[in-house]
Order: structure tokens, then sequence, then C-alpha cells
């Protein structure tokens, strides 16, 4: 008999982390009720910039960074913005996160994030074959471009980091970059290939397809939007919208950036707040791409989708429930010509999300300190997409009270004291 069987659980939260727990857990023998007041994979895990990064282990705190962001700054459409007004709400959080850049605190979070992004290549590819989804991620790696030799040479420490932990990577030369990106433009740059990287054709498809799969094995869907959630040593009651108050054996909160909300209750808040990102996708672009393209020194990534091309990135911290400003999403054409001048942009839709950003870069996996019938799996930042299955073979572990995989002490949500 599996260990999860007659347990009733709840996720809360169905982006692609959510959906994936749901998925595992029903596979696990547990009872599963996934909610959200959305339907699957339709929130911030539908508009990402589509690609599974296992090399992007470096936070994105790190010393001398603060160096970089007055010039960020004085360009209001460029990859970094701070809504002002907001400042009073994302003020403590930029300052915890500027305060963990440390070189310390740089090798302590790479590290953690290696260890999860090692796992990753598999746990995917299990969860494909067993969905059936495998035409829906592409194995071409990725292209990083920079257009000065010496911007590359600023960053070259990140991609000598992520070679010792375990993640090579390639210097292209002409030749070679033509051959991969044909209609890929860079004239007296520096070119690298990332051979971990993957891409998705349709991140909102994929994610709500594993939600699918979930429900046809068992999961009950309910789309409500949870009020409150409250944790007693025998059980959680969770009061909805529409639906009431619910009551389960344990709960897995998977909520992103709004996960703080109930954690607060719960155990206590975390330094994590909403790192909003702007897409454009365009469904006649012009061009031909093959394999997602990162601009090093522009801060955004270009990925063929089936609907289209994706220009997606930007970074601006306000309060959550702040209005788009999609100037942002229109600068990113502007930035794509640099590098594909045939780029036309019929078709065009503009997206803004919500990535949920903890101050040192990594994610929250994790029992509760306080209630042994609630886990943690949020605060991903970018990398949901990519961390997704890794998180949920976890989160089912530390449920069926199984040795995790891997040491989870730099994941846990009191690592901040």
């Amino acid at each position: 008999m599996s260990a999860g069987t007659g347990r009733h659980c709840l996720v809360l939260g169905a982006g692609i982390v959510g959906a994936c727990c749901a998925w595992r857990l029903v596979e696990a023998g547990f009872r599963v009720t996934l909610a959200d007041r959305g339907l699957p994979g339709q929130a911030t895990s539908f508009g990402n910039a589509a690609g599974i990064s296992p090399s992007q282990v470096v936070p994105f705190s790190y010393p001398g960074v603060w160096k970089k962001v007055p010039g960020w700054l004085r360009d209001p459409l460029g990859p970094l913005t701070i809504r002002w007004r907001d400042l009073p709400w994302t003020g403590p959080w930029l300052w915890r996160f500027l305060r963990a850049g440390t070189a310390e605190g740089v090798q302590r979070a790479s590290r953690a994030q290696a260890a999860l992004m090692h796992r990753v290549p598999g746990d995917w590819d299990e969860l494909l074959a067993a969905t059936g989804l495998q035409d829906l991620l592409r194995p071409r790696g990725a292209i990083t471009v920079y257009e000065r030799p010496e911007q590359l040479e600023t960053d070259r420490w990140i991609y000598e980091l992520e070679t010792e932990l375990g993640f090579p990577w390639k210097l292209l030369d002409p030749d070679e970059l033509h051959d991969l990106a044909p209609a890929l433009r860079l004239d007296g740059g520096a070119a690298l290939y990332l051979p971990s990287w993957r891409h998705t054709v349709n991140p909102g498809r994929l994610g709500a397809a594993i939600a699918d799969d979930a429900i046809a094995r068992g999961v009950h869907w309910l789309q409500d939007e949870a009020l409150e959630v409250t944790a007693r040593p025998d059980g959680v009651e969770a009061r909805f919208a529409s639906a009431g108050a619910r009551t389960f054996d344990a709960l897995v909160l998977a909520a992103g950036p709004w996960s703080n909300r109930f954690a607060a209750r719960l155990d206590h808040a975390v330094p994590m707040t909403p790192k909003r990102g702007y897409h454009t996708t365009i469904a006649d672009s012009g061009v031909s791409l093959d394999l997602p393209v990162i601009s090093g020194t522009r801060s955004f990534v270009i990925t063929p989708l089936e609907t289209g091309l994706r220009l997606a990135g930007t970074a601006e911290f306000a309060r959550l429930d702040a209005a788009p400003d999609y100037r942002r999403a229109k600068a990113l054409v502007g930035h794509a010509r640099r590098y594909l001048p045939g780029l036309t942009a019929t078709g065009v839709t503009e997206w803004m999300g919500q990535r949920p950003m903890m101050a040192d870069s990594v994610p929250v996996i994790s029992v509760s300190p306080r209630h042994r019938n609630v886990f943690y799996a949020f605060g991903h930042g970018h990398y949901g997409l990519t961390q997704g299955p890794t998180t949920a073979r976890l989160i089912t572990a530390l449920m069926r009270g199984e040795p995790p995989a891997l040491d989870l002490a730099p994941y846990r949500i009191d690592r901040f004291g």
C-alpha cells in the first residue's frame, strides 16, 4: 500500500510547480485537490521565456551588482526599473537582496541551485514520458550573446562558476553561430552555446496539460480563490470565496508570489517580492529561429514558440497589485531587432507576470517548522518552469516521510533566522 493512500492533500496554486506537485502526489497514492482562482498554467507560468535552464545557478545579487543599478534605472525602459511610489513596500526586500550579494552568499546560493538543477533533466524526462508530452519540449540548447566582447569578460566569472558546478558552455566562432542561428546578426560581439538548456514551444499549454493529466489520474480540480488557511494538529482548513470551508489532511503551498499571504499566518513571511516581467509574442515575425537566444547585454530572451516568437524579460519592482506598464513589453521589439534585422511585428500580444523572487534567489522547498502537515513549494523566481518536476519529487518525499534525494537545509523556510 502506498504511503499516501487515504490522505487528502490540498495543493494551493496551479502554476507549473503546483501542477507538478499535484501530478506527483496523486501518483504516490494521495487524494489531491488542486486549487487556484485561475486556470492551471495560465498565470505567471503562462508568460515566461519558455526555457528549462539548468545552468542558471548564479544568484541575481552578487558583488558589484549595485554599481550597475544606477545605469539601469536611468533608462525607464531598460532591464530594471523600480516604481518609486512603491519603494516603502519593495525597499526592505531590495535591501536584503543587495546584502545577500556577498562572495559567500553567491557560493551558497549557487551550490544550492546546482544541487536542484542537476536533477532537473531526469525529472523532466520522467514526467514527459509518463504524460506523453515529449513533443512540447525541444532539447536544442540556447545561445547567449554579448554586443561587445568586454561585456562577456565582465560576466566570465559567472560562466566559470557554472562550469565548476557541472554546467559547461562553449564559446562560438562566427561560423558556428551562423550554423545555429542564421537569422541572428552579432557584429563584433561574443556568443556562447549553453548545451543544458531546453525550451518548451508553449509553456501555458505545457502547464495546463500536466494539470489535465493529473486530473485524469484522480486529482480534483477546484477553481476558486483561497481566502484563508488554518493548520491544526489534525488537519488543515481552507476557506474559499465560493466553496466555503474545506478540510484536508495536508497542504502544499505553491502559490508563487501570493504565497507569503498564507505563509505569514501559518509560520512567517519570507523575504520574497514580485519581480514583474513582460513579454511580447509576435505571431508572424518574419524570421526563423530554432533555439532561445539570451541577450547578456540587454537582459532579455528570444524564444521560438508554436504561437510565434516570444521576447521576454525586464525586471520591474512594484506592488503586487500595481497596474502593468506595457511600454516595457513594447521596448523588447526594438531590442530584438538589434539581433534579428529581418524581424517584423505582425500579430503582437503583450503580457505582464509576477515572478516570486527570494532575496537569496533560492526557492523555499520545506516542511513547516510549526505544522507537520504543511509543506512549502514557492519562491522559484525565474526557474519555476525549470524546477517544477524536481520540486514536486522532493515535496512528495517529505510528505511520505521518506529521505529526500538531497539535503533540503538550504531551501528551508526558516533559513533566514
